[in-house]
């Protein structure tokens, strides 16, 4: 199972990103969502971002202490009381659908801990929220790559566009 996205339909209504942290936090709280809607500075372009589990699994590969794994629906899951919050996943992860957030009490020392989509346990909020049909959730499991490829090309075409504009600081690598 994975989430297929359509970012032509997205119209930035924000609604997948307020249920999703509802479900997960019990707050309404965009920025605890684990479904982002990236846009540029006059929100003409719109990008909903979220965890499509590619081939490789960088996130997984990278985690020094073993806290994400591939759950029984395909998804792609963080265990909180493993996750130190280092980030390392976050960097790793070439679409950015991963999140660190600083929450007092959560993760393995109690004040960081790394966000993302598990699918709902098989029933996505997001797709519930989406009257626009942008997100769908699919049942089989394949095509998921092409639909991360497709969100990491519209990803690198995002952040190119918002750093020409001034409105994103390019990163540079040391």
């Amino acid at each position: 199972m994975y989430l297929e996205i359509d970012p032509q339909k997205c119209t930035g209504c924000m609604a997948c990103m307020v249920f999703c942290a509802l479900q997960h936090e019990g707050v309404e709280s965009t920025q605890l969502s684990r479904i982002q809607i990236l846009h540029d500075k006059n929100r003409i372009v719109l990008l909903p971002i979220t965890c499509i589990p590619c081939e490789d699994k960088p996130c997984i590969q990278i985690c020094p202490e073993g806290a994400i794994a591939v759950n029984e629906l395909g998804a792609v899951v963080i265990t909180e009381t493993l996750c130190t919050g280092c980030g390392r996943c976050a960097r790793a992860c070439e679409i950015g659908a991963i999140r660190v957030h600083r929450l007092p009490g959560r993760g393995k020392n109690g004040r960081l801990v790394s966000l993302k989509c598990d699918l709902c346990g098989g029933d996505p909020w997001c797709v519930k929220a989406c009257a626009f049909d942008a997100i769908r959730k699919v049942e089989d499991d394949q095509g998921g790559q092409a639909v991360y490829e497709k969100l990491k090309s519209a990803r690198q075409e995002l952040t190119t566009r918002l750093e020409d504009a001034g409105v994103l600081q390019v990163r540079r690598s040391t």
